[in-house]
């Protein structure tokens, strides 16, 4: 080809322009948006949860005239456990099904923090979950009190779900059988000790000791701060919660847990996550919902794994405005917020990368038939011309093995 002769035609290179300058900006917009969902560590529990098989993370959110309590998170696992078996996914013998998962901080590049021969190692089932509601609780230390702190009771692997980049200390695990160690971040730190260098320290809540175990960082930005991290959070067990402060992300009931009179609150709990295998894409969602045991209308599901896929991201740019308009009173916690923040987000980047990839497949078409009515080829000509070449091919080979 005559390549001189082919970029004299000044039309075609302008198109030429035009498609490389829209194919740049696809894949600039790409690997902007790879970088955000890179950002967004909650939602890649799937990702992190060991094993070759295919996995998924679902998000289920109870709106708040549903009173779920710690009780009625069991029943959903026994229920999922059903129809796992049932599917095929979890045998029977779940001896055989046991796995191993290091559950360690980590720092805001992913990387473990604590490089020795200290870390914990447990075994889970062939699945893995949490569950978590939102309230507030007052802290004292000696005379000083922080009053109504934003607070986070959880229940099961929260921080694997939730890796919150660590200062120092540790989480607590799931399997801790005194629910009084609590994580607080920086600000709480600074706020109440002066100091990030508190681990081990005994606070008071509701009357009773919590031992902080670790500090963590609290996300930064626009996004983080509209979607409910303006204050200082404090992590504690859900039941410490339930005891000792107050829930407010959902319908609760008072019940007495001693001869003495003492009571806690029972219900609340407005989030449960899981991570499972998904076999066939869909069939971790279903199973979720449907073991959940209430009606469309009193849950919100969302499939973590794909909620970022184009797909995905098309439905929330068709949803431009009725998005917005959200009938189900649901108390969203910080990290389904920023979440939803970030598809605004992306469906618009993703939208731009379809635009350009329509336009370059247009443009590339119109060349191509342009091209096509302005050929000085024939089929038989192209025909005759690789014949002509076979041939040449062939004689040279015969000359060179008579040499």
């Amino acid at each position: 080809m005559n390549f001189k002769r082919f970029f004299s035609n000044k039309k075609r290179n302008i198109a030429l322009i035009i498609v490389a300058a829209l194919l740049l900006l696809d894949l600039g917009f790409m690997a902007l948006s790879n970088h955000f969902i890179e950002k967004l560590p909650d939602q890649h529990a799937a990702e992190r949860w060991q094993g070759d098989e295919k996995c998924a993370q679902i998000s289920l959110f109870f709106t708040e005239d549903q009173m779920i309590t710690s009780d009625d998170i069991k029943k959903l696992e026994y229920s999922l456990e059903k129809k796992m078996q049932e599917a095929g996914i979890l045998q029977d013998d779940d001896d055989d099904n046991d796995r191993i998962v290091d559950t360690v901080p980590v720092n805001k590049n992913g990387e473990n923090v604590v490089e020795d021969s200290t870390l914990v190692t447990e075994e889970i089932k062939l699945y893995d979950s949490c569950y978590s509601a939102q309230g507030i609780s007052t802290v004292i230390y000696e005379n000083r009190k922080a009053e109504n702190i934003d607070t986070i009771g959880v229940g099961g692997d929260f921080f694997l779900f939730h890796p919150l980049e660590i200062i120092s200390g540790a989480y607590f695990g799931a399997d801790d059988l005194m629910k009084d160690r609590i994580v607080v971040d920086e600000d709480f730190a600074w706020q109440l000790f002066g100091s990030n260098d508190i681990i081990g320290e005994c606070v008071t809540i509701g009357g009773v000791n919590h031992y902080i175990c670790g500090v963590v960082k609290r996300a930064e930005g626009r996004f983080n701060v509209a979607a409910g991290l303006s204050k200082s959070t404090v992590y504690m067990s859900y039941d410490s919660l339930a005891k000792y402060g107050t829930i407010l992300s959902g319908r609760v009931s008072e019940v007495e847990v001693s001869e003495d009179g003492q009571k806690m609150q029972s219900g609340g709990i407005n989030c449960y996550e899981v991570v499972m295998p998904d076999p066939v894409d869909g069939l971790a969602l279903r199973l979720v919902r449907e073991s959940s045991g209430r009606e469309e209308k009193y849950i919100s599901s969302v499939d973590n794994t794909k909620r970022f896929d184009g797909m995905s991201l098309l439905s929330v740019v068709l949803d431009f405005g009725i998005r917005s308009m959200w009938t189900q009173p649901i108390f969203y916690p910080y990290w389904e917020n920023v979440a939803r923040g970030w598809e605004d987000i992306l469906g618009r980047l993703w939208l731009i990368r379809m635009i350009c990839r329509v336009a370059i497949f247009m443009i590339v078409a119109v060349m191509i038939v342009i091209a096509y009515r302005n050929k000085t080829w024939t089929v038989r000509g192209i025909a005759y011309y690789l014949a002509d070449k076979k041939y040449d091919f062939e004689a040279k080979r015969k000359l060179l093995k008579q040499k």
